[in-house]
């Protein structure tokens, strides 16, 4: 017997499902689920699933689609106290719009919901409301100032449209790059930017074409008159909710009634509380905070050189500090709890199956003395041959596996990562003749170990000597400790048996090597002699020696070859004798190569251990004979490929948003500012990533960071274009235009921070809240961490940190730049002035200004834009056709 099962203890045969490549896993789980239950086994029959992916895979999909309703609430609170319920809703609504529209399109692509989809939508959540705030918040000003709806909505949503284009544009040229990350990462990761460019570029269209026409007919302001809700308006929402009722209804009377009830609470707590708390602050809480803002940014236009000292000393000991008390880096999450356990058992290669079997027997005995192992759903052992005939033919012993499979992650009662490290400490111990690792399932796409070293040359026995020689530096060296599973592809010969045909001999009785060593190869491995066939099914029948014979070397003295109906006996034209040849032979660049590899322990950082592999092997490496080479691959080479990746498409990112800037603003000052602002924003992430004691996500925060600097750049477009706007037209002075444009853009600044930060917060924090169980069954399932906090907290981190401080800085830090800079530009411009003619200097001095050639200015495409009732469009767009002349 070569091959064991067992499930708690008890002989079963197992069966393993994999799917197609391309196809749904939840798809397929459910058809073979189907497929199981049609096949009516007996009653004494047991059939047990015990793994099942799709069940993790619908469990996270649930999550995150329940963090989307979290985030949701939350931005609609904010937008509640903000703006009042009937404005808040009219921007509420860009986010279903927006969601609709996307699904359409992303369903003409093709794309399905997935993971990365999901979380997508939720970074999106808080950006979908941007451009709706800006529209409505700048409808205000002209329903103040006695304008009807429809004017105001006409004129303000013109004031601002190229501004929120050009914000959208921005970030959308952060998230471009991604859309090119080589690799099988790049193939993981490639639906985030593909999903958040889709999704606002929507939020977009809704902001400029259907707001401002819901605006038009719901926008009230406290002590204007507005037009009452007509009875088309009227009739069309009561449909609206008929509808929803009757849908709700249809699909479940417990979902109904539970929805309907949820919303009358609602309404009498609006009524009671939050209807006083949304007037606290709108009337006393944002006018108290906004006067506070006004002195402060006074005092900083007043202190400008301070100001800008204490952000540029902010942003070196930010830096500073952190590669001081940083918390290391990792490629993927290395904190999320895995959902099962795998306990590896490799013996030497021609080891007895019942041995192999033997150690994995007395792993199972040890497991229930393990602390945490009360968590195990199931414990499943299973002993596999190897390939290859008998012991001699490196055959026999096989693996052997314990896997062990967890409850969810809110039913367990331990921290599943110090189950696995006590299980890496104990459960090997004592055990000879096997080498046992425990490790977990890997997270994110397929990856190499975290500790692959390849040495490359020619010689195999040298290669053999050099893999023996870099286990034994390492296993001795303290970092041996930190190491799972430390190995070589080399370490462990396979025993062969080598025939050796007197071709003499062989000549002799008319045989050729060829039918020798078929006739030995049949003997031990088999052949083929015919097929059987049971119904649909077909059956091999393979015809070898016994297996008593076939370990036994002695009976191969009395095998013949047959040869024209005569038997030669094999003694009679070879010998044979047992070697030992590599298990495997591996080039790469024509060269031959030696792997060792291994896992690291359980709370040890990936990169902190490689590092110190690094410095142990150091000498050994500089002691390489010539013609060799070592090499750090595996994770690492997949880690370095991304971060330069991520390098260069932060850096595209900027490229791209500054092209959009200069469009903008016909000017390198202002996107100067703005682009300054995005750099200063890491510090943000920076101090998030120390305060919570987290460690540099490679991809993870890296892909923050580019996120971050698209969503940073908004607020800071609208609020410089407002500057300008008003200096242009209302003939504000410089410092003027800055502190009414700082307070005018408040609210929006504020909250369109609050939004995307809110959105995110049940991702960063890991609040789970199964709101499809509490309207279906009243269970809402309430619990904290767990797998998605752990794979996107350390992005919702990084962007949650960097935008709160990104915000301080478009309120304070970028109008003391735009002072500072526009000082700089006048300064240049009184005293040089650059001119447009080939000959000559190319600055000329102030007295000579009169006598240089004239030059026509191109107009900005804000120029083009409709700035208010007053027909400004035309004479610019005059100006814009004629140019200007300067000088």
């Amino acid at each position: 017997r070569d091959s064991f099962a067992r499930l708690g203890g008890n002989s079963v045969v197992t069966l393993d499902i994999v799917k197609r490549s391309g196809e749904n896993i939840i798809g397929t789980a459910d058809a073979v689920r189907s497929t199981i239950e049609q096949m009516g086994f007996p009653p004494t029959t047991v059939v047990k699933i015990t793994s099942d992916q799709s069940e993790d895979i619908r469990a996270m999909v649930l999550n995150l689609e329940n963090n989307i309703i979290s985030g949701l609430i939350l931005v609609l609170a904010v937008l509640l106290f903000f703006l009042g319920v009937r404005n808040a809703s009219l921007v509420a609504i860009s986010i279903p719009l927006s969601m609709l529209l996307s699904f359409v399109v992303m369903n003409g692509l093709g794309m399905t919901m997935n993971m990365i989809v999901l979380f997508s939508l939720i970074l999106a959540l808080g950006m979908l409301v941007d451009n709706a705030i800006v529209v409505v918040e700048n409808i205000y000003p002209y329903k103040e100032k006695g304008a009807d709806n429809f004017s105001a909505a006409r004129y303000a949503t013109g004031e601002v449209a190229m501004p929120i284009i050009a914000s959208t544009l921005t970030t959308l040229g952060a998230f471009t790059p991604l859309m090119f990350w080589p690799g099988i990462v790049g193939e993981f990761m490639k639906f985030l930017p593909l999903t958040l460019i889709i999704t606002l570029s929507s939020s977009l269209f809704v902001a400029l074409v259907i707001v401002p026409v819901l605006a038009a007919l719901f926008i009230r302001v406290d002590g204007v008159p507005s037009p009452p809700i007509t009875p088309v308006a009227r009739w069309s929402l009561i449909a609206a909710a008929g509808l929803t009722f009757v849908l709700m209804l249809s699909s479940s009377l417990m979902a109904a009634i539970t929805l309907s009830v949820t919303l009358v609470a609602l309404v009498f707590l609006h009524r009671l509380v939050l209807s006083r708390i949304s007037r606290w602050v709108q009337e006393e809480a944002l006018p108290s905070l906004l006067q506070r803002y006004e002195r402060r940014l006074r005092q900083a236009l007043d202190h400008r050189a301070i100001v800008m000292g204490l952000a540029g000393a902010v942003f070196v000991g930010t830096i500073v500090l952190f590669t001081i008390f940083n918390n290391g880096s990792e490629f993927f999450p290395e904190s999320i709890p895995p959902a099962s356990v795998y306990v590896q058992v490799d013996v030497p290669s021609g080891t007895n199956a019942s041995f192999t079997d033997g150690v994995v027997s007395e792993i199972e005995r040890r497991l229930p003395s393990i602390e945490g192992m009360s968590d195990a759903e199931s414990v499943v052992a299973t002993v596999s041959p190897s390939s290859g005939g008998g012991g001699f033919m490196g055959g026999g012993g096989g693996e052997g596996t314990v896997a062990i499979s967890f409850r969810d992650f809110q039913d367990r009662e331990h921290d599943v990562f110090t189950t696995l490290k006590t299980l890496q400490e104990q459960i090997g111990t004592g055990i000879a003749g096997a080498d046992i690792t425990v490790t977990k399932p890997q997270n994110g796409p397929p990856s190499g170990k975290p500790i692959n070293i390849e040495i490359s040359g020619d010689d195999p026995a040298m290669l053999r000597g050099l893999g023996a020689r870099t286990l034994t530096v390492l296993r001795a060296a303290p970092v041996g400790s930190r190491l799972e599973g430390l190995d070589s592809d080399m370490s462990q010969g396979r025993p062969e048996l080598v025939v050796d045909v007197d071709r003499e001999k062989a000549a002799i009785y008319g045989l050729s090597t060829a039918q020798v060593g078929s006739t030995v190869r049949s003997a031990i491995q088999g052949t083929e002699a015919a097929k059987f066939r049971a119904g649909q099914d077909e059956y091999d029948i393979v015809v070898r020696l016994a297996e008593a014979y076939r370990q036994d070397l002695n009976a191969l003295q009395d095998l013949t070859v047959m040869n024209e109906g005569r038997q030669i006996p094999l003694p009679s034209v070879a010998t044979w004798r047992t070697d030992e040849g590599a298990a495997s032979v591996i080039r790469k660049d024509l060269k031959r190569v030696v792997t060792v590899s291994s896992e690291v322990r359980s709370g040890e950082n990936a990169n902190a251990v490689l590092a110190d592999v690094r410095e142990t092997l150091a000498d050994f490496e500089r002691d390489l004979p010539p013609g060799y080479a070592l090499s750090y691959t595996g994770q690492q080479e997949d880690q370095d490929e991304s971060q330069s990746f991520l390098f260069g498409a932060f850096l595209t990112a900027l490229l791209l948003m500054g092209f959009v800037l200069v469009s903008q603003f016909n000017s390198v000052v202002k996107p100067l500012i703005i682009l300054t602002s995005v750099v200063m924003s890491t510090v943000g992430v920076l101090l998030g990533l120390m305060i919570f004691r987290m460690p540099f996500g490679i991809i993870m925060t890296g892909v923050g960071v580019i996120s971050l600097a698209g969503v940073v750049v908004n607020n800071a477009i609208v609020l410089i274009d407002f500057v300008d706007i008003l200096r242009e037209r209302d003939g504000l002075s410089r410092r003027e235009a800055l502190v009414e444009a700082g307070r005018t853009r408040f609210r929006p600044v504020i909250l369109t921070a609050m939004t995307t930060v809110l959105g995110l917060v049940p991702l960063a924090i890991g609040f789970n809240f199964d709101f499809l169980g509490l309207f279906t069954a009243l269970q809402p399932d309430l619990y904290w961490g767990g797998e998605q906090a752990a794979w996107w907290g350390p992005m919702a981190i990084a962007v949650i940190a960097g935008l709160t401080f990104a915000t301080v800085l478009t309120l304070i830090l970028v109008p003391v730049m735009y002072s500072l800079l526009d000082d700089t530009s006048d300064f240049f411009k009184r005293h040089y002035v650059v001119r447009a003619d080939e000959e000559g200097p190319l600055v000329t001095p102030p007295a000579a200004v009169n006598k240089a050639r004239p030059r026509l200015r191109i107009p900005s495409l804000r120029e083009f834009r409709l700035l208010g009732p007053g027909g400004r469009a035309g004479s610019a767009f005059l100006r814009g056709v004629g140019g200007r002349v300067v000088g």
